[in-house]
């Protein structure tokens, strides 16, 4: 038996010419540097979500096994429900269901397969199209082409899981067990019907729980698809990896509504940090803004950064470093994240090179032969020592904050390459902070972070 579309003329167009149409005006020119094996995507009607869910798609990878895991609107049931249907139908198509991997999965997990919870769900169906439309291309340029030459032939087949009152550790375990040959969108919006103010901060919040991991700061009210959500980043968690925004906005950046909005977000698992990220694919850009927020100001030019990658959106702390003949000309910057981190480059650039306290302005003839380094700063984590021997044990090689009442200092990673010895490099923070080189107290607090260096010597 197949499953039949129901929302075909509704959530997206009926025809297949207009539908694929629809699903490529989506797609930018957008380098992608790897594909993975996981995505979020939302799943409202296309003409709302469909940018979103474009951006997430594009990044995923074909495998023999594609799961959808959603959450269910109209029915309730406890763990997880799947079907038994052999298709789902699209006006692209049909997608043949691995029914021998449903039977296995309902003999391991807490489960139950029903049709009839599936009949009026939307939050897998709206995934179909994407799938076929990026699997089963209709038609391709040339490169497209090259690039798909190793999926001609490759089959697969789709795993449809619907959540209901559902333990998110069941979805972690399923993505663990079946990661190898398989690839796995989680079907969620974000926040549903706040005003649009409210909406941005609610979903900002989110986001930056899914990006650092920090589950057990996520609940119902910020997505619809939370349980499956919560279980890729548990995974993620478990195996070192990383999720990276493809996009964000909402409902009202689309209508004319800006009072009940809808959050619309997409995720891609990354092997690599965010930070590691930047540097390994974005170095030219990262250097590039700030070159012109400097740029800007010494010229008295307007300066707003075009095709600015979704990662750059996401909240992140960072310091600029200026540098004139291996000099130090101005460095400032950010221990928390407190707004994106494109933001923070630029205020970060336009404060070192002119409200460095310690330099005068730096000039146009300087910024000719200024030397740029860009520290992208991981999250703070608070350094516990019973005294001062202990806490020298415990410095090396991180980026180190100290703190004593309102005296404060902090010193990048790249300050060891200058002061390789733990006592002189502590002792020379504490007069950075207005200490005296052999003070300590009980009241002393000290943090530790890492952070990646970007470098404007070192782009070819």
């Amino acid at each position: 038996m197949n499953k039949k579309t129901k929302f075909a003329g509704s959530f997206y167009p009926e025809q297949s010419e207009n539908l694929n149409k629809l699903i490529d005006s989506y797609k930018e020119n957008r380098p992608i540097f790897f594909k993975s094996k996981a995505v979020i995507v939302p799943h409202a009607g296309y003409v709302y979500s469909g940018h979103a869910a474009v951006a997430g798609f594009q990044y995923l990878e074909q495998n023999e096994n594609i799961f959808i895991i959603a959450p269910s609107h109209q029915e309730h049931f406890n763990n997880i429900a799947m079907p038994d249907y052999s298709y789902f139908e699209t006006p692209l198509g049909n997608l043949e269901v691995n029914n021998k991997l449903i039977e296995e999965i309902s003999r391991n997990f807490p489960s139950i397969i029903a049709n009839e919870i599936f009949e009026n769900e939307h939050s897998i169906e709206i995934q179909l199209p994407f799938i076929q439309n990026f699997f089963c291309p209709h038609l391709q340029s040339a490169s497209d082409f090259m690039k798909n030459l190793k999926n001609i032939g490759k089959k697969f087949k789709i795993i449809p899981i619907l959540t209901g009152i559902c333990d998110y550790r069941i979805i972690s375990d399923i993505i663990s067990k079946y990661w190898e040959n398989s690839s796995f969108i989680v079907s969620s919006d974000l926040s549903h019907y706040y005003n649009q103010i409210q909406c941005r901060q609610i979903d900002t919040y989110t986001a930056t729980i899914i990006e650092t991991g920090k589950l057990d700061f996520l609940e119902n009210y910020q997505a619809c698809g939370i349980v499956g959500i919560k279980g890729l980043v548990d995974f993620a968690n478990k195996n070192n990896l990383s999720l990276i925004r493809a996009e964000m906005y909402n409902s009202g950046d689309i209508s004319n509504d800006k009072e009940k909005v809808v959050g619309y977000g997409s995720w891609f698992v990354s092997p690599i940090s965010k930070n590691e990220y930047i540097k390994t694919y974005l170095s030219d850009y990262t250097i590039n803004v700030v070159k012109e927020a400097i740029y800007s100001i010494l010229y008295e030019q307007e300066y707003i950064p075009r095709n600015i990658p979704s990662i750059l959106t996401q909240y992140g702390a960072s310091f600029v470093t200026l540098n004139l003949n291996n000099e130090l000309r101005g460095c400032i910057g950010s221990i928390y994240p407190t707004k994106p981190l494109i933001i923070d480059l630029i205020d970060n650039a336009r404060n070192a090179a002119f409200q460095d306290s310690r330099f005068s302005p730096i000039t146009k003839e300087e910024f000719e032969n200024i030397e740029i380094s860009i520290s992208l700063l991981s999250s703070i984590e608070r350094i516990y020592f019973k005294d001062e021997k202990d806490l020298l044990s415990k410095i090396y090689p991180h980026g180190i904050i100290i703190t004593e009442r309102d005296k404060r200092a902090v010193y990048l990673p790249v300050v060891w390459e200058k002061l390789p010895d733990k006592e002189i490099f502590l002792n020379s923070l504490k007069e950075k902070a207005g200490l005296s080189p052999n003070y300590f107290s009980k009241t002393l607090e000290a943090f530790k972070f890492d952070s990646i260096c970007i470098n404007s010597f070192s782009q070819a």
